[in-house]
């Protein structure tokens, strides 16, 4: 029975320590792959579309469109089965539904160098004991900034208020 045990604490360090965080970065990869590439036609996807149609100048967008556009695109967000965003003063939360667990996600968002940056990431609940949330949003915040810049775009300002994100976009 101890020898059981013992094998089920390796089992759960290993898993942890050691394939918990790449999982999570491998996820975020596949995500941003979706994202980047329409599949069925070969050409662009909703990310860079999305940061093409950004106007010079202060955009607002709600949450509801957050919402809208996140129900609109459901196939995109694989393996998420469900997201719903709420935007908070000085950042967002998300509650995500992915392989049958459900989380809170919550983190915060500024500009650092002229790149988005995402501060402090956290997944609360059943989900949050899969994946690691800090390694799945790292390569969509990479791409995001490298969309921008491949695109001539710049985010001068970015703020989240309750129900509302504020963006300024220049282009360079």
């Amino acid at each position: 029975m101890a020898a059981l045990i013992w094998v089920f604490v390796v089992l759960v360090a290993v898993y942890l320590f050691v394939l918990r965080p790449p999982l999570s970065r491998m996820i975020g990869e596949q995500a941003v792959q979706q994202l980047t590439v329409d599949s069925a036609s070969a050409d662009a996807g909703a990310l860079p579309t999305l940061v093409a149609a950004l106007p010079a100048g202060e955009v607002r967008v709600t949450e509801q469109e957050i919402n809208t556009f996140l129900l609109s695109r459901a196939d995109l967000l694989a393996p998420l089965d469900q997201a719903t965003v709420r935007l908070v003063s000085g950042g967002l939360e998300a509650d995500i539904r992915a392989f049958g667990l459900s989380g809170t996600a919550r983190m915060g968002v500024a500009l650092q160098n002229g790149r988005v940056i995402i501060l402090d990431p956290r997944l609360d609940g059943p989900l949050g004991r899969l994946i690691v949330l800090d390694e799945l949003v790292a390569p969509i915040e990479q791409q995001v900034n490298d969309l921008l810049e491949e695109q001539g775009r710049r985010i001068t300002d970015l703020r989240i208020a309750p129900g509302e994100l504020v963006v300024t976009v220049t282009d360079t």
